[in-house]
């Protein structure tokens, strides 16, 4: 491979614009269908008249279903609309903890039906098993020693180990979804100070010195700048798909354990041949820790400033004491030391770039500050069969020579935008022969800040830092609770 090859050998596929037909999708073609209907109802009951007597009816309908809001169709984005509506005329965007309340065994303080996920501490290893989908989750901080620090051909070599691994996963059955986070929070200096204090006695400083103050007056001023950057690899598996080997293991919440305890180490076997360490497997204490830090971003420097033998939370505290959506902010969700927005990453870089593109994001800081901004930004995986991709790919091309041949009757052009979609479909199919995985994904990241004038500052930060990594965010409007839960909770969820 050419040096230029491995300079900027990423180059992501645009999202398709072909839609079910002509681009449109479900929710517009229903919005035809219903203006279609109308249409022909009144030319059946008034004849040809009828084209004018139905006009208001059904001309605000076929218009508004070309109509787009936040770059989505306006169908669509009216029924999340209404959705919402209903969940606050049924007091359900507002949920405040209360202790004292009696709550149902085996239950967690969590929104809706996450109440009912079970934490699972198999071997100081959690184990987060979700009744509702049938799977399980394990969690791994990992790492690669100064990965953004190294050269691009290193970088390059690390990412082509990486990749036979994730290929991995669109081979075995049962892999239900796989979950990158990165996560960016304050955090304290903590650990360089009980340092400097050491070297002190150690050595027998004075620390009222001129020295030793102007190092205290540096660790001080350096404090409000400190931010902690963590990854983690989040693996779950689908327990349906599974349910021959659980069976072999005996079956029942044993087996369950069993598999997920051997599944966790073929990951770590896998992850150590790719030189990706697992600094740790998350326990029961660190996986509520995590989420409570989502919900309670003040609440990083308790919880890092504890000792090994009691370090994260109790499960108990793992969830928001209180959340809200409010009535007309669409964009937004508080809960309890902080406001949040997370976005979609609809757009990816189309153009060549250098492996490790998404480190403007991970350092991302408030235009007029210069503050790290807190955020957690997830990519979620859902392999997708050989078989099954290829079906897909076939499909998607249909649709494509179906809307091809629709623009060819009107007398229409295709664009360069279509032309990408069929070079992308290609490409994709190429790529799966030539024995590579296929992955459903999606990523969101979440901004979090203590106001909301803060929040403005940190997403246009925000904004910049995914402008200079090629990629577009769209905020997820009328739906900020449901994805404040995919990004905070880290036991594999994506929204569907």
């Amino acid at each position: 491979m050419t040096a230029q090859d491995v300079t900027h050998p990423v180059r992501l596929p645009r999202r398709s614009r072909q839609g079910v037909v002509m681009g449109m999708d479900v929710w517009q073609l229903t919005c035809l269908a219903v203006a279609a209907v109308i249409l022909l109802i009144g030319v059946n009951r008034f004849g040809p008249p009828g084209l004018l007597y139905a006009a208001p009816a059904y001309l605000p309908i076929g218009v508004f279903a070309f109509i787009t809001i936040h770059g989505d169709s306006a169908p669509h984005q009216v029924g999340i609309w209404l959705m919402k509506q209903l969940r606050h005329a049924m007091g359900a965007t507002t949920q405040v903890y209360r202790p004292e309340r009696s709550h149902v065994a085996g239950t967690l303080n969590l929104p809706g039906i996450r109440a009912s996920v079970q934490l699972w501490d198999v071997d100081g290893v959690a184990c987060v098993y979700n009744p509702h989908d049938r799977s399980v989750s394990v969690t791994a901080e990992v790492e690669v020693q100064g990965f953004l620090m190294k050269d691009i051909t290193e970088r390059y070599d690390l990412s082509q180990q990486w990749a036979p691994v994730l290929a991995s996963f669109t081979q075995r059955p049962g892999i239900k979804r796989a979950v990158l986070q990165e996560r960016t929070i304050p955090t304290t200096i903590r650990a360089a100070r009980a340092s400097y204090d050491a070297a002190v006695e150690r050595h027998r400083l004075d620390p009222e010195s001129p020295i030793g103050r102007n190092y205290s007056d540096v660790m001080d001023a350096s404090e409000p700048f400190a931010v902690s950057h963590r990854n983690y690899l989040t693996f779950t598996l689908d327990l349906i798909a599974l349910g021959p080997q659980l069976k072999a293991l005996g079956g029942g919440d044993t087996a369950v354990k069993a598999l997920a305890r051997l599944e966790a180490r073929n990951l770590a076997d896998a992850l150590s041949a790719a030189r990706i360490s697992v600094r740790s497997w998350l326990t029961v204490r660190d996986v509520a820790s995590l989420a409570r830090l989502g919900f309670d971003p003040e609440f990083a420097a308790n919880v890092q400033n504890r000792e090994d033998d009691r370090s994260g939370v109790d499960p108990i505290a793992i969830g928001p004491m209180y959340l809200e959506e409010p009535r007309g902010r669409n964009g937004i969700v508080y809960t309890d030391s902080a406001v949040h927005t997370t976005m979609w990453i609809h757009e990816w870089p189309r153009s060549e770039t250098a492996v490790g593109f998404v480190e403007p994001l991970v350092f991302a800081r408030t235009p007029s500050t210069g503050e790290a901004i807190t955020h957690i930004f997830s990519i979620v995986l859902t392999p997708v069969s050989v078989k099954k991709a290829l079906h897909r790919i076939e499909d998607d091309k249909k649709i494509w020579r179906g809307n091809e041949k629709l623009r060819a009757k009107r007398g229409v052009d295709g664009s360069a935008a279509d032309a990408a979609d069929w070079e992308g479909l290609e490409r994709q199919e190429e790529e799966i022969v030539a024995g590579h995985g296929e992955f459903r994904y999606g990523a969101y990241l979440t901004v979090s800040a203590h106001d909301e004038e803060k929040l403005d500052q940190a997403i246009a930060g925000m904004r910049n830092a995914l402008a200079r990594a090629g990629m577009e965010p769209q905020i997820l409007y009328c739906q900020q609770a449901e994805a404040l839960m995919v990004n905070a909770l880290p036991i594999g969820l994506g929204m569907n």
